[in-house]
Order: C-alpha cells, then sequence, then structure tokens
C-alpha cells in the first residue's frame, strides 16, 4: 500500500510540473513570444547568374533590384508576381516590354497594384514569388528566371 501510494504521489508532482511548463508554453506562444516570423531573416532569392541587390514590400507595391550576373546582355520580356497571401491578380510589373538589360547593369522590377492592397496588412511578413522571362543577348529562346522576397510590409 505504501509503495503504491508513493507512486501516485510521484506520478501526480510530475503531472503537476508538465502542467505548468504547458501553461507557459502557452502563454509564450499567446504574446507573440514563439512567432517565426518575427525571428526569420529578410531575404532574396534568385537563381545563379542574378544577384537580388535589394527589394521593398509595400502595401500596394514591390519594388526588386537585380543584377545581371550572366557575363552578357539580355532582353527581359516581362515580369509576374505571386504571394503567399494570395495570387497578385491585378498588378502592372515593369518592365512589361521587352527590355535591354547589359551585362553586370542593374535591373529594377517594380509591381504596382493600384488603390488595392496586393499583400498582408501593414507590418506583417509575407514571402512574394517572382519570374522574369528573358532572352540572351546571343540566344534564341527564351528563359524563365524564379526568384522570392520574404520580408514586412511596409
Amino acid at each position: 500500500m505504501k509503495r503504491a501510494q508513493a507512486a501516485l504521489e510521484f506520478l501526480t508532482t510530475y503531472g503537476w510540473a508538465f502542467i505548468v511548463i504547458l501553461v507557459m508554453i502557452g502563454a509564450l506562444a499567446y504574446f507573440g513570444v514563439l512567432s517565426p516570423s518575427k525571428i526569420t531573416p529578410n531575404r532574396c532569392i534568385v537563381e545563379a547568374g542574378f544577384e537580388c541587390k535589394d527589394f521593398r514590400i509595400g502595401d500596394t507595391t514591390i519594388n526588386i533590384l537585380i543584377n545581371n550576373r550572366k557575363g552578357e546582355g539580355m532582353t527581359v520580356h516581362d515580369v509576374t508576381v505571386t504571394s503567399d497571401a494570395g495570387i497578385v491578380d491585378d498588378v502592372t510589373c515593369t518592365p512589361a516590354g521587352d527590355t535591354t538589360v547589359g551585362s553586370d547593369q542593374q535591373l529594377t522590377i517594380t509591381c504596382d497594384g493600384g488603390a488595392t492592397s496586393l499583400l498582408a496588412s501593414h507590418g506583417s511578413k509575407v514571402k512574394v514569388d517572382f519570374s522574369i522571362n528573358y532572352t540572351m543577348a546571343r540566344g534564341t529562346y527564351s528563359q524563365i528566371a524564379e526568384g522570392s522576397v520574404y520580408g514586412p510590409v511596409q
């Protein structure tokens, strides 16, 4: 009988400790301390041959600066974007027509949604995927470079 009582007291003590730990984790999650979006860094990733210099995600605009590191010029035909907050449909991206970008020159991508908000609320972090449709200066076939940016809506 005494062993059963000792075992029950042992389990009860550890049970209360387990409940306290769960309450603490719940409180940390409730107050946003465990929010991964607050601790993940901002990033801009684009495939090899391009270098992402800078970006800004706004309520209605997205700006991305990319350097052409392919070793030769290219003609950019168009740029499209999608967001993890939803597909961005009514967005005009420049360059929209055939734009020539020389070797080691900077390409400025600007996407504007007009009066409608493109992404999530101000201050929250979102991921925006983009694709650049281009043809190399000495090439014949169109190619697509894909990349993404992750950062706060400003």
